[in-house]
């Protein structure tokens, strides 16, 4: 497998954001994540969850800036503010029938 360079990577996606080409950024966020428990220090874990976001995939986008907050809470605080923005958002009880919701 060839080995990439990470400032490469990275400058394409924030490319391929500005063309509106999210699902392709994500893509290379995920691949640049694999096998990267830290998620760079969180930084991958923001970045995924503000491509989600730009989807509208408020669900995707808690949970990766969640794991970005995780991994570095002093430093991710863009996306703890994310966390706190989006909870009211993320629910699923709409999803879940009646007698299956939380009390």
């Amino acid at each position: 497998m060839p080995t990439y360079n990470f400032n490469l990577l990275e400058h394409t996606a924030a490319e391929l954001i500005s063309a509106g080409k999210v699902v392709d950024a994500i893509k290379i966020y995920i691949f640049m994540a694999d096998g990267d428990p830290s998620l760079d220090a969180g930084y991958l874990g923001t970045k995924l969850g503000e491509c989600y976001e730009l989807l509208g995939d408020i669900h995707a986008a808690k949970y990766w800036h969640g794991r970005a907050v995780e991994e570095n809470p002093q430093a991710r605080i863009s996306s703890a503010g994310a966390v706190k923005r989006l909870a009211p958002l993320a629910g699923i009880d709409h999803l879940l029938p009646p007698a299956k919701q939380a009390k």
